[in-house]
């Protein structure tokens, strides 16, 4: 008798999920203002609301990338399990691929997928 084996099914949103948000630290600390450079931010995007900001950098207070807590990111909203500011979300997040490799390794962990 041969096995018929049925294909995986990938996920197609992001909606409820938020795993690659989490245990990553902050790529948002990306944005933090610092005072050592003049002229344009080289990573923060044109328009980014001053009330953001502020929120980092009353947030991280000084810190570097890498230095800032492991667990989730700043704008990770824990309830909605979403980005609290997507919209603005660094490039690092933007490359995160939707049932990529990273993101199917994070769901089978969490025995989600």
């Amino acid at each position: 008798m041969a096995v018929h084996k049925l294909p995986q099914l990938e996920p197609d949103s992001c909606e409820g999920c938020g795993l690659c948000c989490q245990g990553i630290g902050s790529p948002v600390l990306l944005y933090q203002t610092d005072e050592r450079t003049s002229g344009s931010h080289p990573f923060r995007p044109t328009g980014l609301p001053s009330s953001l900001i502020a929120e980092i950098d009353d947030h991280f207070g000084g810190l570097r990338r890498g230095e800032e807590p492991q667990t989730q990111c700043l704008w990770f909203d824990p309830i909605q399990q979403q980005c609290r500011h997507y919209e603005w979300r660094p490039q690092f997040c933007r490359e995160f691929e939707l049932a990529g490799t990273a993101c199917l390794i994070l769901r089978q962990s969490e025995g989600d997928y």
